[in-house]
């Protein structure tokens, strides 16, 4: 071929060695003749492409019987390895040769097979569509009667965009039967000799192209009417325990198959599964069996009591269970005896020849007892209202049981113990002793006046209750509610008891200042608040200071009182002095001088009195001042004729008869003094006199504008005459 296959299939070559003893004719052969069978080559495929970088070892297919030998290259001195050589595909257009042989009953064959391979750029080639071919699968309605055949085939096909070569290597097996190893040149490939519901396994590859993947492909031949369900008598259920019947391992129709679980079981009922041999009878489905084992039935009793009460009626003991399927039989002993106390066991045996009853004899204990009374601890007795415990349900000798009537917490009651039935116990009662609440009474305490000591309060109430007060602390300051708690065990409530203290009330009596020699007030003997009492000492002493103390009367809550009386000496006021800053200052001051020692106040005209003998920013003309005692002690001096020197800010000359002139009439005893009167340029406007009527604000006439006007004047000031300048303003 092209591809330069070699198909050695089962080529023999025969070597003829030959060994001739004695006389021969020509051409004749001696019967010593030595005969060798050569073996041949395996079935390659060369030259092969490998993509680049693919790693897969190189394949050739040996002969029935026949191992590869595997050689790098062709020298006579190279040990073979059974190990196909996996190429060198690094490099695209590189070349390598490879040698196989194969050997066959020790004999290798000769010369070596070359495989040459070639390094190429993968360019995506693979085997396209493989299928099977429905063409090529026949159908049949012929019914599958065993050991009938009917030979069928299938066909598997396939396309490919492999360029170089359409060769392909091949392997199938028939239902994982022999593996058939093959080559072909087409694009599809017949399996025959198959039968109904069998299926091949095809796996197909490029004998050119090792690197292009391989494909698999399973073809069937369909059942179609041939397909069977296997089928079997029918297994009768049996009891459990007995020998379990055998499994057949041939169906009514001949199939043979295995089973699983492949064993009846003897102690349940189960599924058993039939698999058909998929070899032989590959369309025969599988089939599941069920087998029913029936349980051992051991008898069950409803309604024997396991205990008894001493002396009751004795149960009966029923020769008939209570199963589903009744099951007879005879008790041991029989019948029950109530009469002796303790347990004793009573033993069924059921009548022979009942079905799948148990070997297992059926006993029941029943415990006669005797009757009991039940037994309580003691309740109460208790206070009205305490908090009743619910009665145990369960007694001290251990007899359950409910009470009635429900619980009472405000009467003597008595309750009954029922015991649950089942119990030998007979009904018992209790009685709950209920005690009313007595209420504390205690004498009266107070109400005290705050501070007044107090006696502890009682700890035992008048009618016999003991227990404790809170606050446990007396307040003597503070109206304050204690709540007495009787002690623990006693049938008494919780009573209060409230101390009122009132406070103490302070008599407002104040301070006195009388003046030495005067006649002294008369001490009040009931304060301003109201407070009664008496004064210590009763009358006040005229020429000494001293304190005297006032005492309330009985029970008024009041405090002492002390005042301090001061007895001020007189003083003789005969003259004053005074001193006045100059004429025309910012601020006049008048200083104040009392001619005698002592405290005095100081008042200016009918201003108040003040304890500063100096008045500051008096304003111009004459003053009045008034001195006199701080404490009255003496007669007040006053002195008239203090005169301010100053002169007007502003005036306004609008004919409304205020400030409608200007002058410094403080100087009016001055006659010889004269008022010069300019304008702001200097021009003298006006010269009056401070006895005259003053400037009106005109100039010849006429009214002058609203402006500032300057002015200087002459006047004597203690002996001293004296020049004064300065401005004023006329407002219209």
């Amino acid at each position: 071929m092209m591809e330069k296959l070699h198909k050695s299939f089962s080529f023999l070559f025969l070597i003829a060695t030959l060994s001739i003893t004695g006389v021969f004719a020509k051409n004749s052969i001696g019967s010593n003749a030595k005969v060798s069978l050569a073996t041949a080559p395996p079935i390659v495929y060369s030259p092969v492409i490998y993509w680049q970088n693919c790693s897969k070892p190189l394949t050739a297919i040996p002969s029935a019987g026949g191992t590869l030998n595997w050689y790098l290259t062709n020298l006579p001195a190279e040990i073979s390895t059974p190990i196909a050589p996996t190429p060198i595909t690094t490099t695209i257009g590189s070349t390598v040769t490879y040698y196989v042989t194969q050997t066959i009953g020790g004999v290798e064959s000769s010369p070596r097979t070359p495989i040459v391979v070639n390094v190429a750029a993968d360019n995506g080639a693979t085997i396209l569509n493989p299928r099977c071919d429905p063409s090529q699968i026949p159908t049949y309605s012929l019914d599958y009667t065993p050991p009938a055949t009917v030979n069928n085939s299938v066909m598997f096909d396939w396309s490919n965009n492999i360029l170089i070569s359409n060769t392909y290597n091949f392997t199938y097996s028939i239902q994982g039967g022999p593996v058939v190893v093959g080559t072909t040149g087409t694009s599809h490939w017949l399996v025959p000799n198959m039968l109904p519901g069998q299926s091949a396994t095809l796996i197909l590859s490029s004998a050119s192209h090792p690197c292009v993947p391989s494909q698999t492909i399973i073809c069937s031949v369909p059942c179609g009417s041939s397909t069977v369900t296997p089928t079997f008598n029918p297994i009768l259920p049996f009891c459990a325990g007995t020998p379990a019947p055998s499994l057949p391992a041939t169906s009514i129709e001949g199939i043979t198959g295995t089973w699983s679980p492949a064993t009846i079981s003897n102690t349940a009922s189960g599924n058993y599964v039939f698999t058909p041999d998929p070899i032989a009878y590959p369309c025969a489905l599988p089939k599941t069996v069920s087998v029913t084992v029936t349980p051992l039935v051991a008898p069950t009793f409803s309604g024997i009591p396991a205990v008894v009460c001493q002396g009751a009626p004795a149960p009966v003991l029923p020769l008939i269970s209570s199963n589903a399927t009744p099951i007879t039989g005879t008790w041991s002993p029989f019948p029950v005896n109530t009469a002796t106390l303790g347990t004793t066991v009573y033993t069924f045996t059921p009548t022979p020849g009942q079905p799948c009853v148990s070997a297992t004899l059926t006993t029941t204990s029943i415990r006669i007892d005797p009757v009991l009374t039940p037994t309580f601890a003691p309740v109460g007795p208790i206070c009205t209202g305490t908090t009743l415990s619910a009665l145990p349900t369960t007694s001290t000798n251990g007899i359950t049981g409910t009470w009635s009537p429900a619980l009472n917490n405000t009467a003597t009651t008595t309750y009954t113990f029922t015991p649950t039935a089942g119990q030998c116990a007979t009904t018992t009662t209790i009685t709950i002793t209920v005690n009313p609440n007595v209420v504390p009474t205690f004498a009266p305490v107070g109400p005290i006046c705050s501070g007044a000591a107090l006696p502890p309060l009682p700890t035992v109430s008048t009618n016999g209750i003991n227990g404790t007060w809170s606050p446990a602390t007396i307040n003597n300051t503070a109206t304050t509610t204690y709540t007495f708690t009787p002690s623990a065990g006693q049938c008494a409530t919780n009573t209060t008891m409230t101390i009122v203290v009132n406070p103490l009330i302070d008599p407002n009596f104040t301070d006195l200042s009388i003046c030495s020699g005067s006649t002294p007030p008369n001490l009040d003997l009931v304060s301003p608040n109201g407070i009664t009492g008496t004064w210590s000492p009763s009358s006040i002493d005229n020429t000494t200071s001293g304190a005297y103390v006032f005492t309330p009367d009985a029970p008024q809550c009041a405090t002492i009182k002390t005042i301090n009386v001061t007895v001020n000496p007189s003083n003789t006021l005969q003259t004053l002095a005074w001193a006045v800053t100059d004429a025309f200052t910012k601020n006049q001051i008048v200083t104040i001088t009392a001619t005698a020692a002592g405290n005095y106040l100081y008042q200016l005209d009918s201003g108040p009195f003040q304890t500063s003998p100096v008045f500051e920013n008096v304003a111009s003309g004459m003053h009045s001042i008034t001195v006199k005692d701080v404490n009255g002690c003496s007669t007040p001096l006053t002195e008239n004729d203090i005169l301010i020197i100053g002169y007007p800010k502003y005036f306004t000359p609008n004919g409304d008869a205020y400030n409608d002139t200007w002058n410094i009439f403080e100087l009016k005893d001055q006659l010889a003094t004269k008022i010069y009167i300019f304008d702001r340029y200097g021009k003298l406007l006006k010269d009056i006199s401070p006895t005259g009527a003053g400037w009106d604000g005109t100039y010849i006439g006429q009214p002058m504008p609203a402006s500032d006007y300057w002015f200087t004047v002459e006047y004597e000031e203690q002996g001293i005459v004296k020049k004064y300048k300065s401005h004023f303003s006329l407002k219209r």
